[in-house]
């Protein structure tokens, strides 16, 4: 495989950009895209398993989203709507409205990303409560606004000599459903329930905030069980229960939104990556009465909510209400589940399993003893994503063991199917001892 011209655009890279720019896995330089492939600076093609840290749920210049790009550009980029209004921005919000969990009387702020929308929540959070604590979960991801750094515990990387944060913020334990239902019925609020009888005024508490499924984490689904309690304890105190839904939201996990797997109604939904249908983009959106809390410019950005970013959303919203995508989504669902079952059973001694729900999943990676006790395999698992990549597949980890599977929602279902064989090929090798310890000076992602 050669990378030549890459290895010369890292080294550049390396001059001009702080360090903290990249979690770079190998020396991948992005020449040109389209939809599930990706191709870098020498000519090498890949099959795409990461649509950009799910920002691209429609793959790379989609031809629908591009359309509707081509057009606005010839009308105009951006005008700030901080000083006058926006066709676009108006009729997105509409479109975003309109599928609200449970329907209702809701608004929507735009802003640039999935950060500064964390932030958004925490604004009108308090807001609208008048109190000031916000509670999150350990191992969540949020962004990299101070505001969403604060509410982020997935790695001291995060944290390390830039405090202090914003004060009032609580984290607790996540519950997966990977923990066995007795346990979490019997432990999944012990530590907020203690934290209330002891030192956090639940009357002060303004908003629990929480990812249906830790992205970052490893793709692990809140279990069902947790989120019913914390949702009742919520209504209880007069808790704010708001979806952060940045990385799982527009059908990564086969519905509009990542809460909808659990039949609650929130009181506010966080947006990011995919709701700027490829471009930057970020929106936050509650019931009507708490976005209407804050007066301008609370929280306001002058390119926030901008033409190029809501025409392209709009593009691919409209596209993934329709049939072709369902039944595009339905097919590769499938076949997401049945490759995942094969490897599992194919490779027992290596794959512990997968997590996550529809086309958001995570490979287990974890060596078996003779005990049958099972240890993570995070060299394994860097070695089999790089090999991967040397066959053309993009793939990367996350939580060390985790191999993160999240497609382009409409990929071919050959592409699909022909990742996983990559897979299958990397993981075979691995065990065969045919992947050389020299791959290892590349890893320096999560």
């Amino acid at each position: 495989m050669n990378t030549t011209k890459c290895n010369e655009w890292v080294a550049r890279d390396k001059k001009v950009l702080a360090p903290t720019q990249h979690l770079s896995y190998f020396p991948l330089v992005v020449e040109h895209a389209k939809d599930d492939m990706i191709y870098d600076e020498d000519g090498n093609g890949f099959i795409d398993f990461l649509s950009s840290a799910s920002s691209l749920n429609l793959g790379s210049c989609n031809d629908v989203v591009t359309k509707a790009l081509k057009e606005q550009l010839e009308k105009f980029t951006q005008y700030s709507i901080a000083y006058t209004y926006g066709r676009t921005s108006i009729e997105y919000a509409e479109r975003l409205a309109s599928v609200y969990p449970g329907g209702g009387d809701v608004k929507v702020v735009f802003g640039n990303c999935g950060s500064d929308a964390n932030d958004a929540a925490v604004k009108f959070a308090r807001a609208y409560t008048g109190r000031t604590k916000i509670i999150t979960f350990i191992n969540g991801y949020h962004g990299n606004t101070f505001g969403a750094s604060s509410m982020t515990t997935v790695t001291t990387r995060m944290r390390k000599g830039m405090g202090p944060f914003l004060p009032d913020i609580y984290c607790f334990p996540f519950f997966g459903n990977n923990v066995p239902d007795e346990e979490c019925e019997k432990n999944c609020l012990m530590e907020i329930e203690r934290a209330f009888s002891t030192y956090l005024v639940a009357e002060e508490v303004a908003a629990v905030i929480i990812e249906p499924v830790q992205g970052d984490a490893g793709l692990i689904p809140a279990h069902p069980i947790f989120m019913k309690k914390l949702y009742a304890l919520c209504k209880k105190y007069g808790i704010l229960f708001i979806s952060e839904e940045v990385q799982q939201a527009f059908f990564r996990t086969g519905k509009w939104f990542a809460i909808e797997n659990y039949g609650i109604v929130p009181d506010g939904i966080i947006m990011g990556k995919s709701v700027g249908g490829s471009l930057t983009l970020g929106a936050f959106m509650a019931r009507s009465e708490i976005m209407d809390t804050l007066p301008a410019p609370a929280h306001l950005f002058t390119l926030g909510g901008n033409a190029m970013a809501c025409t392209a959303g709009m593009a691919a919203f409209d596209y993934m209400k329709g049939e072709e995508f369902q039944g595009i989504l339905a097919r590769n669902t499938e076949i997401m589940n049945r490759r995942l079952k094969q490897l599992e059973e194919k490779f027992p001694e290596l794959v512990a399993g997968n997590q996550g729900i529809a086309m958001s999943r995570g490979i287990i990676i974890s060596k078996k003893g003779e005990d049958g006790e099972r240890t993570p395999d995070s060299d394994g698992t860097f070695k089999i994503l790089y090999r991967s990549y040397e066959k053309g597949l993009l793939v990367i980890s996350l939580a060390a063991n985790i191999l993160r599977i999240q497609p382009p929602l409409n990929i071919k279902a050959e592409n699909l199917e022909k990742g996983f064989d990559i897979l299958e090929e990397s993981i075979s090798e691995y065990l065969n001892g045919q992947i050389s310890d020299d791959v290892m000076q590349f890893r320096q992602g999560w």
